[in-house]
């Protein structure tokens, strides 16, 4: 056994509620309390003592949405998500360009012109064409739902002016019928899905960097959605296998399904996954709509000086076909909703359905809301899936992209807990950055992080410190169904700990985004200490 001393242990059962050391054994908390007492009664099964020194202890931080995969890869990749202008983001990639061997194909990752600081203006085909007509180039927004590619990469897929996607996406033409260069959606797939294929090595590497990243910040497990972008169902659970139990790097995975990876689950019945500790499938993930950003987000109220509204990536009867499906499979459904109008929809389909007794399905985003649609919903077993740093990320352009009339409810984190829904808290890495300290200050203080203004957003919606702490550890539980083994510093929970040099509830508020993680322990180990 370990007992682990002299540390301010924050248990998450309520409020201020400390002790100052645990016993551990293995994987579980065996007691807790003061060192004298646990010294006393267990003295004689102590095998070893880490003195903290009064460093802060909470349960393992868990991200209860990022997409550990695609962060890895976007950690291998140019990724322009720091680039403060176009220029910047331009001179990065024509110097990617000038190392890539003749007609070799380039993917960058990230960019975000929301960010820069000399042009706000999305990157078009004609500035690509400019960088290089040799290589095929693919450059990604940062939210995933929106790429550009230049005219090399336009011909090797075969595009056409005047050609239109039918489905859940855009091919973006101008005025004049010609291509802009610029997917949306599921309209990306065309372009993503020319490149090759990452090899089994390449998963392993993106899933290693990612797992190493998540631990230096304090991140113990995840809430991902990766089993259908790399090497399917199976050969993408494989990796997680082959990395977090072949590789023994620990750390706690709970895989969404994508919708169309269900009849793969379906055959698999869950064999890989039989009480693995590790390694768990949750819902079914299904995208009703786009983003704000990329105008796809589905909305009551058309975009400011447009009559566009969003776009529904499924159709009605898709997605009703689709909850049918989940429903028959006995599987809750997590469904990406960032629009008002996509919410209201959803809503209404799912009481028609609900999932099995004590499964909750989960509302991923839900930024823009009203009263009556949480009024609507009060009735169904939801969990919330939030993502607080989109707060800090999107405001206030996307009150400049929607408009006045945009909905009264906005990142109503608040609202929605107070409606008595649990709540949960994640990045969307890549999306984001996945510190879970970048989220509690955005929804403690509901200001952008970089300090651009010094406007607070909406305030009436902030959460306590407890409350934004708790996302990461007693909500990721509750949406992982394991509030009984995890979130909470108590015997018989697990022995995951983000052990910290500062303590967050005596930082000043401005400052939470700077909180530094000391050590990451997994299943009892140290996986991860600051030198």
């Amino acid at each position: 056994m370990k007992l682990w001393k002299k540390g301010i242990f924050f248990t998450m059962e309520r409020e201020n509620d400390t002790v100052s050391a645990v016993i551990t054994d293995g994987e579980v908390i065996v007691a807790t309390g003061e060192e004298e007492e646990l010294r006393n009664q267990y003295h004689l099964e102590i095998t070893e003592e880490i003195d903290l020194k009064g460093e802060i202890v909470f349960p393992g931080f868990v991200d209860s949405h990022l997409h550990l995969l695609w962060y890895g890869q976007s950690l291998a990749r140019l990724n322009l998500n720091q680039a403060k202008s176009k220029q910047e983001s331009l001179r990065k990639i024509r110097e990617k360009i000038n190392q890539l061997s003749p007609e070799e194909w380039l993917f960058v990752e990230g960019y975000n012109e929301n960010e820069w600081q000399d042009d706000s203006t999305p990157i078009t085909k004609t500035e690509l064409d400019t960088l290089t007509t040799q290589h095929p180039l693919l450059v990604r927004r940062i939210d995933y739902h929106n790429v550009v590619i230049n005219t090399a990469l336009i011909d090797k897929i075969g595009l056409k002016d005047g050609q239109i996607y039918d489905g859940g996406g855009e091919i973006q033409l101008d005025l004049d019928g010609n291509l802009t260069g610029i997917l949306k959606d599921e309209a990306t797939n065309l372009a993503i899905n020319a490149f090759p294929a990452a090899t089994s090595e390449e998963q392993e590497k993106y899933l290693e960097l990612a797992i190493e990243d998540l631990w230096s910040k304090g991140v113990t497990g995840g809430h991902s959605e990766d089993l259908h972008y790399f090497n399917g169902f199976e050969g993408t659970l494989q990796t997680y296998h082959d990395v977090i139990e072949g590789k023994e790097m620990l750390f706690r995975v709970h895989l969404l399904i994508h919708h169309e990876e269900l009849h793969a689950y379906n055959r698999s019945n869950e064999i890989f996954l039989d009480g693995n500790p590790y390694i768990e499938l949750g819902a079914m993930k299904i995208f009703y709509d786009g983003t704000v950003g990329s105008q796809t987000a589905l909305m009551s109220q058309p975009y400011a000086g447009t009559n566009h509204y969003g776009l529904q990536v499924q159709k009605d009867e898709v997605f009703l076909n689709l909850i049918k499906a989940a429903r028959k499979a006995k599987l809750p459904v997590a469904i990406h909703i960032l629009g008002d109008r996509a919410f209201g929809k959803v809503i209404e389909t799912l009481n028609e359905y609900p999932p099995l007794p004590g499964q909750l399905d989960r509302m991923i985003h839900t930024p823009w809301l009203n009263e009556e649609l949480l009024k609507k919903a009060k009735s169904l077993p939801l969990v919330f899936d939030l993502q607080p740093q989109f707060m800090s990320s999107d405001l206030p352009w996307a009150l400049d992209v929607l408009g006045e009339n945009h909905p009264p409810l906005v990142f109503a984190w608040k609202s929605i807990k107070e409606s008595g829904f649990p709540v949960a808290g994640g990045s969307d890495a890549p999306v984001e950055i996945p510190n879970p300290f970048y989220g509690i200050h955005a929804a403690v203080t509901r200001t952008v992080r970089e300090g651009k203004t010094a406007e607070r957003y909406f305030p009436e919606e902030e959460l306590s410190v407890y409350e934004a702490i708790s996302l990461y550890t007693t909500g990721s539980a509750i949406a992982g169904y394991k509030e009984d083994s995890r979130g909470k510093i108590k015997p018989g929970y697990i022995s995951d700990f983000t052990i910290l040099k500062q303590n967050p509830f005596k930082v000043k508020p401005e400052y939470l985004s700077k909180v530094e993680v000391s050590k990451t322990v997994v299943n009892g180990k140290i996986v991860y200490q600051k030198k």
